[in-house]
């Protein structure tokens, strides 16, 4: 058994000012369309770019805990994608070639926390590994 984790920490300020000048083409290479409309949803200007901050940090962190980041082996913001449960706990969705690397190490389950405050969005995952045996 192993245990893997990986921390991102984001300015919110900085995806404000990607809304605010490339909103449509960096919202859709970054982000499925529940989290667009979760985010979305958030109401206000500042609310909005903390989700998608947030967001973002969890898509850095759960590829930091694949042990690949972000653009490498064909692992890309689109193969997460964060969920809420209904008692609000954030989760993770992972698909595509981050699927295929979790698989290959032999994840079993992955935990998600997500918070911002000053500023800053963070996001920490961790995957429980459990490789094949020999």
């Amino acid at each position: 058994m192993d245990i893997r984790c990986g921390v991102d920490i984001v300015d919110i300020d900085r995806i404000k000012k990607l809304l605010d000048k490339h909103e449509e083409s960096f919202v859709t290479r970054t982000f499925t369309k529940k989290e667009i409309e979760y985010c979305k949803s958030k109401g206000n200007e500042l609310r909005v770019a903390e989700s998608f901050a947030a967001n973002y940090a969890a898509k850095e962190a759960a590829s930091k805990a694949l042990g690949t980041g972000i653009m490498t082996k064909g692992i890309g913001f689109l193969d997460f994608e964060v969920i809420h449960e209904d008692n609000g706990c954030p989760g993770l969705i992972i698909m595509g070639k981050a699927l295929e690397e979790a698989q290959r190490l032999g994840m079993v389950s992955l935990s998600l926390s997500m918070s911002h405050d000053a500023g800053k969005a963070v996001a920490f995952c961790t995957m429980l590994i459990e490789p094949e045996k020999d």
